[in-house]
């Protein structure tokens, strides 16, 4: 017993030593350290507090991300942690009256031996209002610039409306919903999957992560047609007053158009003829003016190429006054057309080497007639049913006359020559 309370000073002071030896040597080889997190997330509880009440939130300024925490304990632990062991919650049953939640950081590691945890934010900042929702009409377009001789034809999507909710702050700002596919260099259909984007009414986009959607994307279906430009071609009806006639001339503005259409379908295309009971000259003196929509006669599968012509078309048909000119015609211009076994029919020009023959048609046209080249033909088998004959026989005869004439010209009444039958 002695011996065990003998020298007890020198023998508290050892053990004070060995206490003070442990500590230094503990904090020597795992000392207290540090090591630094950014872009903590926080996750939020009881969000259905706020969300049975009919109402939404939103969280402001990026407050549910933690810059930096930064944990405090021995460089064994810290060692043993990573960023995935860090736990930030924020309970909304704590929510306060300026709508901030108070962040909770801990680990789910080695959380008794961490000595202090310093978060570089404490709150998570929230806006909080009444739920709304609404249905948005879906409208596609296209951008960019398709290859040369190639236009945009009919754009769909599979589905024509969205359906948004979320804050009514924001809901009321979106105006429409649209989705948008790029065209640049395409010279076939597109079919697509494209993000739909929310607008304001001034057509900025709204953050669509302030609001849940219905659908977030959708398929986008792009016709692409090739183009060609075609004339336009008339049929004219009617007869001009007496004395007066259709030139023949229709000038047309535009005189073409660009149209649009399948491959196949383009490449049978050559001209858009219009056929309008109303390019009528009937009964005329001075020219038709008229404006159509050539949207009406284009074909099955052919539209217009271009999108900034509306189709309309104005077109003058000129009626002019028939001019009316009498020729001298060489009876030798006249020739038989035709031939029966045991005869011989010529043109008998004995009583006379001329006949006249009056022409009309417009100025122009008689102006550049030139008798010496007008020719005529008699034909044999008209000349029996005319002078009445069951079979030709040896005589002379009178026979109307066909004459070839210009373009634009025809004859006033009938001329007839004498001919002369003969038997072989």
């Amino acid at each position: 017993m002695k011996r065990l309370t003998a020298n007890w000073g020198l023998k508290l002071a050892s053990l004070i030593f060995a206490i003070i030896v442990w500590f230094l040597v503990t904090n020597i080889n795992d000392p207290i350290t540090s090591v630094r997190y950014t872009n903590i997330p926080v996750t939020l509880m009881n969000t259905s507090l706020i969300t049975d009440q009919g109402q939404v939130y939103t969280i402001l300024d990026g407050s549910d991300t933690i810059n930096t925490v930064t944990l405090y304990a021995p460089r064994s632990i810290i060692d043993s942690l990573s960023q995935n062991n860090i736990v930030a919650t924020a309970d909304l049953q704590e929510l306060s009256s300026l709508n901030t939640v108070g962040i909770t950081v801990t680990t789910n590691k080695y959380r008794d031996k961490i000595e202090t945890i310093v978060s570089s934010s404490d709150v998570v900042k929230l806006s909080v209002e009444r739920k709304a929702s609404k249905s948005l009409a879906l409208k596609a377009t296209t951008s960019g610039s398709l290859t040369d001789g190639y236009v945009i034809g009919d754009v769909a999507t599979d589905q024509n409306m969205v359906r948004i909710s979320g804050p009514e702050s924001v809901v009321n700002r979106i105006a429409s919903a649209a989705v948008d596919v790029d065209v640049t260099g395409f010279t076939s259909n597109i079919g697509t999957d494209a993000d739909i984007k929310l607008l304001d009414a001034d057509g900025n986009e709204v953050d669509g992560s302030l609001v849940s959607m219905n659908i977030k994307t959708v398929r986008v279906n792009v016709v692409i047609y090739e183009t060609k430009y075609v004339p336009i071609t008339y049929v004219v009806n009617g007869e001009a007053a007496n004395g007066y006639m259709y030139t023949g001339q229709i000038e047309s503005t535009p005189d073409s158009i660009l149209v649009a259409g399948r491959s196949n379908t383009i490449a049978s295309i050559n001209e858009i003829k219009v056929e309008d009971e109303a390019i009528d000259v009937t009964g005329l003196t001075s020219n038709l003016t008229y404006t159509y929509d050539i949207s009406d006669f284009l074909p099955s599968g052919v539209s217009l190429g271009d999108k900034e012509f509306s189709g309309s078309v104005s077109i003058v048909a000129h009626v002019e006054p028939i001019a009316t000119q009498t020729f001298d015609v060489s009876v030798s211009n006249v020739q038989v057309e035709g031939s029966i076994e045991g005869f011989t029919v010529t043109i008998d020009d004995t009583e006379y080497e001329t006949v006249s023959l009056t022409l009309q048609g417009l100025k122009a046209a008689i102006n550049s007639v030139d008798p010496d080249n007008i020719t005529g033909k008699v034909n044999v088998n008209d000349l029996i049913t005319g002078n009445d004959l069951d079979s030709l026989k040896a005589g002379n005869y009178s026979a109307d006359v066909e004459w070839d004439l210009p373009d634009g010209v025809k004859t006033k009444g009938t001329v007839s020559v004498y001919v002369k039958v003969e038997e072989n």
